[in-house]
């Protein structure tokens, strides 16, 4: 199901993943429940204080959609592969979550328990800007170096299902084992045949997920080929290594 959603959205242009842009959401009525609450406090100002508590009401009812689109876009783009900034991602929504919860909790109905929001309000800004912070990690820092337009198609390719794992050309989840320098690079045989089917040297199974011609096409295999030949390549390390 997921890949479908997925083949439709490149269908239509979007080649992103959609995680990023619906964390706007919840971090945006975060940042507004503290300010308004703030604000409420300073200026003894209830109904603006009614105001941040329904805003944080609204950043826990998104908080479902923007986790779930992120956990579709981690199988998607990192192969479900346990990332440093993926595992504090998943610990700081948590965390974040438990607070939403405890915050709408707090400011329903009785007005004595009033007192403790703001300090929810600050320890949600944290969150947030913790899990900024880690997404910044995955989502920028040009991790798709750009090539000649020739080569934008497997650019394209690149960005779209390896970048995740391989910034730069790098291996994020077995550095000594970089992309840039893979021996299957020699042919483009050897290639898409290790996309197919991708094994560690020793031959057993690794981290890296397998690309069958239904996710990337053998078109698509080659244009990818020659993107990292000619963009991202460096001296083949030997096989054994």
């Amino acid at each position: 199901m997921f890949d479908a959603f997925y083949s439709f959205l490149d269908k239509i242009g979007y080649l992103h993943p959609i995680h990023p842009a619906m964390t706007h959401m919840p971090i945006g009525l975060v940042v507004g429940s503290l300010f308004m609450g703030a604000t409420a406090l300073a200026l003894s100002r209830p109904a603006l204080a009614r105001s941040a508590y329904y805003t944080l009401v609204l950043a826990l009812i998104f908080w479902f959609p923007t986790v779930t689109f992120g956990l579709m876009d981690w199988q998607r783009y990192y192969g479900g592969a346990w990332l440093h900034p993926i595992k504090m991602k998943l610990i700081l929504a948590s965390i974040l979550f438990i607070l939403l919860v405890i915050g709408v909790w707090v400011g329903y109905g009785e007005h004595a328990r009033a007192k403790w929001l703001p300090p929810i309000y600050v320890l949600c800004f944290m969150t947030v800007t913790a899990l900024g912070y880690f997404g910044g990690q995955l989502v920028y820092g040009g991790r798709t170096p750009r090539g000649p337009a020739d080569f934008r198609p497997g650019e394209l390719v690149f960005d779209s299902n390896c970048s995740g794992c391989h910034a730069h050309g790098g291996n994020a989840i077995l550095p000594n084992f970089p992309l840039r320098s893979a021996p299957e690079l020699a042919r483009f045989q050897d290639f898409r045949e290790f996309i197919r089917d991708p094994k560690l040297p020793s031959g057993a199974e690794g981290p890296m997920p397998a690309f069958p011609a239904s996710k990337i096409s053998d078109k698509q295999a080659h244009q990818l080929y020659e993107y990292i030949k000619h963009v991202i390549e460096t001296p083949s390390r030997k096989p054994s290594e």
